[in-house]
């Protein structure tokens, strides 16, 4: 018997959670973040960025290595990375 399934998300859902979970984070609402701006120009600060991180292990079932959004310091990029 095989073990629990690993569920990938696409990149538009991943950009879509990660739109949302900053947007919380921020107090913006989710269309008013640019997937193209850098983290740290959103605003988002080393504390939200670990939280971030940790909530996104969660979501996708798989240990993240912590420096992961200084690595693909965007929406779109992270998305993509972790997608891809």
């Amino acid at each position: 018997m095989s073990g629990p399934t690993e569920i990938q998300p696409g990149p538009e859902a991943l950009e879509d959670w990660l739109a949302a979970q900053l947007a919380g984070l921020l107090g913006v609402d989710a269309g008013d973040v640019d997937l193209d701006a850098p983290f740290a120009e959103l605003g988002l600060d080393s504390m939200q960025a670990v939280a971030l991180s940790g909530d996104l292990e969660d979501l996708l079932g798989r240990t993240l290595d912590p420096t992961l959004l200084w690595e693909f310091p965007t929406i779109r990029r992270l998305a993509a990375e972790l997608a891809g």
